[in-house]
């Protein structure tokens, strides 16, 4: 018997954005925002895979997507990026602003390539903004 949920995330691996020892969570916290259950993707670089992919990574996670949207019947992908990524530090980028541009610019290619593979799914952008003063802690906004 198929389950349902109502999206699923894609967002980084990196550890700052997941369980900390401290207790928070950025990406739970994120979820219970949103108010919905979802299946819950990470990737080196989050959706950096379907932008500019190395052979058959864009495959896995249109795989995975691919999944979520047929088994649990999502209706939602939540793509988040975030700040000072270890993915994105070979482009070169040289500021956090030109980091947080580039963010943009990938998630919403993203979303075009989605959109053609998964007619009639939502798909929202965000990217997690490190706090003023924190190397470590992160809030998440919606991409304008």
């Amino acid at each position: 018997m198929a389950h349902h949920c109502d999206a699923a995330l894609v967002t980084c691996e990196d550890f700052r954005l997941h369980q900390r020892s401290d207790g928070s969570n950025c990406m739970v916290e994120f979820i219970q925002h949103q108010g919905t259950d979802c299946d819950v993707i990470t990737r080196a670089g989050g959706i950096q895979d379907l932008v500019r992919p190395k052979p058959g990574h864009d495959e896995s996670l249109l795989r995975d997507l691919a999944v979520s949207a047929g088994l649990h019947r999502v209706r939602r992908f939540l793509l988040v990026q975030h700040q000072d990524c270890g993915a994105y530090k070979p482009l070169g980028l040289t500021s956090p602003e030109a980091e947080i541009h580039r963010h943009t610019e990938d998630l919403q290619a993203a979303q075009s390539i989605l959109k053609a593979g998964f007619p009639g799914i939502e798909i929202l952008l965000f990217v997690a903004r490190l706090k003023p003063g924190s190397a470590d802690k992160y809030i998440v906004e919606p991409v304008q």
